[in-house]
């Protein structure tokens, strides 16, 4: 099994459970790719895991950039404000056709 799948934690292969422990663990794995003391092997493992963690937290940071846009857009609908006088105008304007 190779240091990706392992997870270079305790717990092995499982995934991260949210997105601050997958941050914490890829912030590791980068200071440790930017000691270089790890050997080639163990190098290409930890890189692979760490790809695998910044997919994870990307589609995690896309998924809440959804959910607030879907929450300001809601929001700006139900605070939108019009003037007065334009609701008149367009009721004014039915009645006469």
């Amino acid at each position: 099994m190779s240091a990706a799948k392992k997870g270079g934690k305790p717990g092995g292969g499982e995934p991260p459970r949210n997105f601050e422990e997958a941050l914490d663990r890829l912030e590791a794995i980068v200071e440790e790719l930017e000691g270089g003391e790890a050997p080639l092997e163990k190098a290409v493992g930890l890189y692979e895991e760490g790809v695998g963690l910044f997919r994870f937290c990307r589609q995690q940071l896309d998924a809440a950039r959804k959910r607030v846009e879907e929450l300001a857009g809601e929001t700006e609908e139900a605070l939108s404000l019009r003037p007065f006088e334009e609701d008149e105008e367009e009721d004014g304007e039915d009645d006469g056709s």
